[in-house]
């Protein structure tokens, strides 16, 4: 089918600008969920003037996410993102994206998560403790505030091998700066709509230090990032081979050239076959602060959601604590222990199938390409609604309960995409979910939890890129002890 006449004839007739389209707002992703409902698993929209597809057919997924990867790798182009941030894996595209990703992606090894498990539990420690100080709030605590320092610490430390104890100290810079990334004026979130449509605009902001994030922000973690790199040159190797946070296994990173890969990151050049590559230092800065973004407020949020949901389903919280106490006891959280904690890995996998950090995930394709009856043309970007399909009636029964026994049986992995999939699925999945079930074991073995009167019985949010619940989340603790 031609993506013109899916355009007559399917795509959604919402109220908007002709001019603007209807991927403008920040209320376009959750919107997703009922046009889907209306429109099916396939239908065209608007991003801007261009046009664009929904897709939520898991077998025309298969083909864009694994076995056409080559022709999907690139995600929507993003607009406003200033070097070197603009270096980072998540940004880059083709060749430099393949590159990068081949040298980061030995970091995120089993054997390197297992060197950061120690500093997970000092940050898990605190978190519980901290929980347990302020249990007789009447007016419940607000889950957010906790877990996001609680990723902070562990950010700040697993990352840039900085501890800034955010649990405990609110005005640190790392602490400050970090939340002004997730708390961007409207003005700001509206630049890169304008810029699309506007040529030459966007260099022009660019410029004037006008990008997506503050440029005082940025230019914060790259004086920080480079002022350390800085220092450990001077280590001996002994005092560099104890450290195991990602900044130092950045600048340990190498690789050796494949003989297809030809071309260089930052010139476009032919490379020499088979030579060692190394990040530079722009690029260890970008993957630096691309990882301080995508790990902080998801996984804050992740945590937030499963406290939620625990709180709200007090037999799942039991047997959660159960499994904890008779698989763990007394012994401490590491990266092989965890992984035999199957019910609470059940419970993360559930609330990140109610509660995706990221609603939507994207593709482009770099060629035109038929896919069953439709053709993609180049350049067109795929919309892949995650949090539509993972709440589907036909892919999920009794979709909106938390359930996580679900997770037992086998399930077709193209129903679950919170992490993504395929190639340019999640980096730090690993990570992510070893800081999450660290965290759940220090809380539960200390706190139960239960809801607020005024708790939300049915989550709503707020109108956003990301999954932000409209009300906070504030719970009643108490002592297990």
């Amino acid at each position: 089918m031609d993506l013109r006449l899916l355009q007559d004839s399917g795509y959604p007739r919402t109220t908007t600008y002709s001019l603007l389209g209807h991927a403008t707002g920040v209320s376009f992703f959750h919107k997703l969920k009922d046009w889907k409902r209306q429109y099916g698993d396939v239908f065209g929209i608007f991003v801007g003037r261009n046009p664009a597809l929904v897709i939520s057919d898991l077998d025309i997924l298969k083909e864009v996410l694994v076995k056409s990867f080559s022709t999907f790798r690139n995600r929507l182009k993003f607009l406003l993102i200033p070097s070197p941030l603009s270096l980072s894996v998540f940004f880059l595209e083709d060749a430099p994206w393949k590159r990068v990703r081949s040298i980061i992606s030995p970091t995120f090894s089993s054997g390197k998560l297992r060197h950061m498990c120690a500093a997970i539990n000092q940050c898990g420690a605190t978190l519980s403790k901290n929980f347990c100080a302020d249990m007789k709030k009447k007016e419940g605590v607000n889950m957010k505030e906790y877990f996001g320092a609680y990723t902070m610490d562990v950010i700040t430390q697993t990352v840039f091998g900085v501890k800034v104890d955010s649990q405990n100290d609110f005005n640190n810079p790392f602490v400050t700066n970090a939340k002004a990334i997730f708390t961007l004026p409207k003005a700001r979130r509206i630049l890169p709509v304008l810029a699309g449509l506007v040529p030459g605009l966007e260099h022009i902001l660019l410029k004037l230090g006008l990008g997506v994030f503050p440029q005082r922000v940025l230019d914060f973690f790259q004086t920080a990032v480079t002022e350390i790199m800085k220092q450990r040159q001077n280590d001996s190797k002994e005092q560099q081979k104890k450290r195991s946070d990602f900044l130092q296994l950045l600048m340990e990173a190498e690789i050796e050239d494949d003989a297809d890969d030809d071309t260089d990151t930052a010139s476009g050049q032919m490379s020499d076959k088979h030579t060692v590559r190394r990040l530079s230092v722009d690029e260890i800065v970008g993957q630096g602060i691309i990882f301080f973004i995508a790990g902080y407020d998801t996984t804050a949020s992740t945590l937030t959601f499963a406290s939620y949901c625990l709180a709200m389903n007090q037999d799942a919280q039991e047997k959660a604590y159960k499994e904890i106490r008779e698989v763990l006891g007394n012994a401490v959280p590491d990266y092989d222990n965890i992984w035999k904690l199957k019910y609470l890995d059940n419970v993360i996998t559930e609330t990140l199938r109610l509660y995706p950090p990221g609603p939507v995930l994207t593709r482009r394709a770099s060629e035109t390409v038929q896919i069953k009856d439709y053709t993609i043309t180049e350049g067109q970007v795929v919309f892949i609604p995650i949090f539509a399909m993972q709440r589907d009636p036909e892919l999920f029964q009794d979709p909106d309960s938390f359930r996580p026994e679900r997770h037992d049986e086998k399930i077709n992995p193209l129903t679950f995409l919170s992490f993504g999939y395929g190639p340019r699925m999640c980096v730090g999945m690993r990570l992510a979910l070893m800081e999450t079930k660290i965290a759940l074991i220090h809380l539960l073995r200390t706190i139960k939890l239960e809801p607020m009167p005024d708790t939300q019985e049915v989550m709503t949010f707020k109108i956003s890129n990301i999954l932000t619940p409209e009300k906070e989340i504030r719970l009643k603790l108490s002592s297990r002890c």
